[in-house]
């Protein structure tokens, strides 16, 4: 019978537990709060569809609010949820002419699409802060919450998955061999 590898093999002391554990530690945190909101949040649309469903054809008293919270959970649920997806490598990627490039080019349209995927993080966490301070003094119809809340979602999913990118800029960096210039 073989014997299971624990699940925690100890790293070689780099000197960069300091900086590595804690990091991980929160981006371990983040990442299950981020899919826990995530699932509460459809629990809330669903639930409230339904609601909405019953009192609208059974008792024919529809509920006024309940079109404004499932449509505004439903933003959360999509800017969140493409965070999630972007920390699982969910996203469609159409690699079909990369892969046919020597692997140094590939390499080095990796980091250009690093590069390139922070400057659209940071041009989202800007822009959506932007629409928040817009919208702050803007209420929702029924809810009468601040739209800004709403709008929120922009940058909150922008910052996660800058966090995400930085993550995997750091394991890239970590697992890439150092090349001989000879």
């Amino acid at each position: 019978m073989k014997e299971q590898e624990p699940h925690y093999k100890p790293q070689p002391n780099d000197g960069t537990e300091w900086i590595r554990l804690p990091l991980k530690a929160a981006l371990l945190a983040w990442r299950w709060g981020t899919e826990t909101v995530v699932t509460c949040l459809m629990a809330i649309m669903v639930g409230t569809i339904i609601l909405q469903v019953f009192f609208r054809f059974v008792l024919n008293d529809p509920l006024a609010w309940s079109e404004e919270l499932a449509r505004y959970s439903l933003v959360w649920i999509t800017f969140l949820g493409a965070a999630v997806a972007f920390r699982h490598g969910g996203h469609i990627v159409i690699d079909t002419l990369v892969m046919m490039l020597p692997r140094g080019a590939q390499s080095i349209l990796a980091w250009v699409v690093d590069v390139l995927i922070v400057v659209a993080l940071l041009i989202l966490l800007v822009q959506g802060l932007k629409i928040m301070e817009v919208t702050s003094g803007v209420k929702a119809t029924m809810l009468e919450i601040p739209m800004s809340w709403v709008f929120a979602a922009i940058p909150v999913s922008a910052a996660i998955m800058l966090a995400y990118q930085v993550e995997r800029t750091i394991r890239k960096i970590k697992s890439a061999k150092p090349t001989s210039l000879a």
